[in-house]
């Protein structure tokens, strides 16, 4: 937001500067947050946060999209009005998400910092341009899902998990098995690896499946690159 470079969507440079000084602040904000996490009450830190996964997007899709407030901000914009903006049903609901979360996360909060990942990246992730999930709580892959229609997720869903699973080429989460928890409805799907992938039709174990994966991703990028010369 700070570079200068063109940004798709962003608004005038004075506007920019501003947002990344809010974008600063935010940091700041989330580091002393995690160092004393008495320092926020609930709603404050469910701003702070929504306006992150604003910063976020921005990151993962090179633009700032029409319809986020970053988008309008100009050069009075600071940290304080873009959480002040977060609607109040917003709140409410991030609200209800964290205290469904209470029971299926429950055991999950005694785990060791070591045992408790978040948004983990693999060593293929380079390999498809970045990638990283969501958690990995001692040996569960999980990736959480905050549709309000659960009956629609399917097929692009498990093979997410899937590729994240066979990304770890070198095993190093020692991940045993794989879920996806429905933050709105406070449900949480496990499968072990074994029959996870046995679900799926393979019939090579994983660490064959990963050493294909990463023959094949590595093969393409070879025949791209020749392509381009």
């Amino acid at each position: 937001m700070g570079s200068g470079h063109p940004l798709p969507g962003a608004p005038a440079s004075s506007a920019r500067a501003a947002l990344h000084t809010a974008g600063l602040e935010l940091l700041s904000s989330v580091d002393n947050y995690l160092a004393r996490p008495g320092l926020l009450g609930e709603e404050d830190l469910s701003r702070l946060c929504f306006v992150a996964a604003y910063f976020e997007d921005v990151f993962r899709s090179g633009q700032v999209r029409r319809f986020s407030p970053l988008a309008t901000a100009d050069g009075a914009t600071g940290l304080g009005r873009l959480c002040a903006g977060v609607r109040e049903y917003v709140v409410e609901d991030l609200a209800r998400q964290m205290e469904l979360a209470e029971g299926p996360f429950k055991d999950f909060r005694w785990l060791p910092d070591q045992a408790r990942v978040c948004g983990p990246s693999f060593a293929g992730s380079t390999d498809i341009g970045g990638a990283d999930a969501d958690f990995i709580l001692a040996g569960l892959l999980l990736d959480c899902k905050a549709t309000t229609r659960p009956q629609r997720l399917g097929r692009e869903e498990i093979y997410q998990l899937a590729g994240y699973l066979l990304l770890d080429y070198d095993d190093r989460y020692g991940i045993d098995q794989v879920g996806l928890y429905l933050s709105r409805q406070g449900h949480l799907i496990s499968w072990h690896v074994n029959e996870f992938l046995a679900r799926l039709g393979a019939t090579a174990g994983l660490p064959k499946l990963r050493d294909h994966l990463r023959r094949h991703l590595r093969a393409c990028a070879r025949s791209t690159a020749a392509f381009s010369d």
